[in-house]
């Protein structure tokens, strides 16, 4: 992250004014972005207000796992269509359109939970279906405009842009939903409450569609001669093809290189253990809200919501200490010390079963676990060939995202009902542990890593 100071103007930040300058297309393809992020900031954190944390219903380990699946897991099934559509279509269209049923899926879900319908098996049903259009359809549209970056920004500058939008992105998202948490926790997780935290995602939504039909057709891409009109061939059938021969070449790039496999590994192990423990940590902070036995600020959403923000923290952190650390000592070892780092924040603090220990644990537990994450993305990035990386992207993908939902599932049948357990807590305990001992196992049999990081 750049941070603004007294000294001479940032030469990539004077590029980027210039380019927004330069480009129409580029403003307001930012502004549906951000626009879009906003919205499944308050999106996200409404759904959990409903499910997790609403007073009108005892949340169940079950409905715990039912409410981020759905959170979770809808572009690892939508991912390969999108891809295919936004390969073959007006990208402007696609978004648009997409965006369009977003909308109309956030406003269906307000009507649904202001209705109070929410509380029967069928509404919740419903809830969920709704809720995995809105999400899934906003993870396409951020692929779609990630994927038109390049018609809108100059090559010289597109890397910087890239950048600058991914961080202010995550900001926003991280603003929407801490906005909703904060509102809930000072309302009440209610349906009449969840409803009105709602409306603002709808507002964010329509402005995200005025800003992509603003701009001119086909301005997004493709052009019309990079399209194949083989009419023997279907999004569909695209997308399958993209789905599993993607998938298998991610799998082989993965295997062929050490790094990128055992990296892999501690990512999908730290996601299951982090699943774990969000599960417990969700059913502590219900069971402190009911019973009083914390304040107001350590229970409940207001306690999820610090929870989540002392991660954040700690990703934040993992961004400045991992360049440091894979420019000083080989790779596979700073995989080792992220994983060590949580195995050690986890057993600290998940024993004790107190939601405080937990929040001030949270932290560290989001620095190891980001500290994997990156050298992950660095080693793709760098090891594995341009014609192979994307199938290797998508492999880590889905691992990320499958493996937080399998965790919970695994551990769901001995789960109590008020997340107090310490056998359960030192589960996560042991899968940290495993991805380290596994990158330090790789890291002496193989000898000496290459020196190049391939870091900036």
């Amino acid at each position: 992250m750049t941070f603004l100071s007294a000294e001479p103007a940032d030469p990539t930040r004077g590029r980027l004014t210039s380019a927004l300058r330069e480009s129409d297309g580029l403003g307001r393809l930012s502004t549906a972005r951000l626009a879009a992020l906003l919205s499944e900031g308050i999106h996200q954190a409404a759904l959990a207000g409903i499910v997790l944390f609403s007073p009108e219903a005892a949340t169940t380990p079950a409905a715990i796992v039912g409410g981020f699946a759905v959170m979770l897991l809808p572009y690892s099934i939508v991912g390969p269509f999108a891809a295919a559509a936004l390969d073959r279509w007006d990208r402007r269209v696609v978004i648009a359109v997409a965006a369009l049923v977003r909308t109309v899926a956030i406003i269906a879900t307000i009507v649904l939970i202001a209705a109070g319908a929410v509380r029967s098996g069928a509404g919740l049903a419903v809830l969920f279906g709704l809720s995995l259009v809105a999400i899934g359809l906003g993870r396409l549209i951020n692929t779609g405009m990630t994927a038109a970056m390049p018609r809108v920004v100059p090559d010289r500058i597109l890397a910087a842009t890239n950048s600058v939008l991914v961080t202010v992105g995550s900001v926003v998202t991280a603003v929407g939903a801490v906005a909703a948490f904060a509102v809930l926790a000072v309302l009440g997780a209610g349906d009449a409450a969840v409803s009105w935290t709602l409306v603002p995602a709808a507002v964010t939504a329509v402005l995200g569609v005025w800003a992509i039909l603003a701009l001119p057709p086909r301005h997004l891409g493709p052009d019309d001669d990079e399209v194949d009109t083989d009419p023997g061939t279907g999004v569909t059938r695209d997308a399958v093809r993209l789905f599993a021969g993607g998938l298998a070449e991610g799998v082989r790039a993965a295997r062929s290189t050490a790094l990128v496999w055992v990296a892999l590994a501690g990512v999908t192990l730290g996601r299951a253990a982090f699943g774990i423990t969000t599960m417990l940590a969700v059913l502590l902070l219900r069971d402190v809200e009911s019973d009083g036995g914390a304040g107001p600020v350590v229970a409940g959403m207001g306690g999820f919501g610090l929870l989540s923000a002392a991660v954040a923290a700690g990703m934040g952190l993992a961004a400045v200490v991992t360049p440091w650390a894979i420019a000083r000592t080989r790779r596979i070892l700073v995989v080792a010390a992220g994983a060590a780092v949580s195995a050690a924040a986890q057993l600290a603090v998940g024993p004790t079963l107190d939601p405080t220990a937990l929040v001030a644990g949270a932290l560290a537990l989001g620095l190891g676990a980001q500290v994997v994450k990156l050298v992950a993305d660095n080693a793709m990035q760098t090891d594995v060939p341009d014609a192979r990386r994307g199938g290797v992207f998508a492999l880590q993908d889905a691992l990320f995202n499958s493996a937080f939902v399998v965790g919970m599932v695994a551990v769901l049948p001995f789960v109590p009902a008020d997340g107090r357990s310490v056998p359960l807590m030192l589960v996560p305990v042991v899968l940290y542990a495993a991805a380290a001992v596994i990158a330090v196992s790789v890291s002496l049999r193989s000898g000496p890593e290459s020196q190049r990081s391939g870091g900036h």
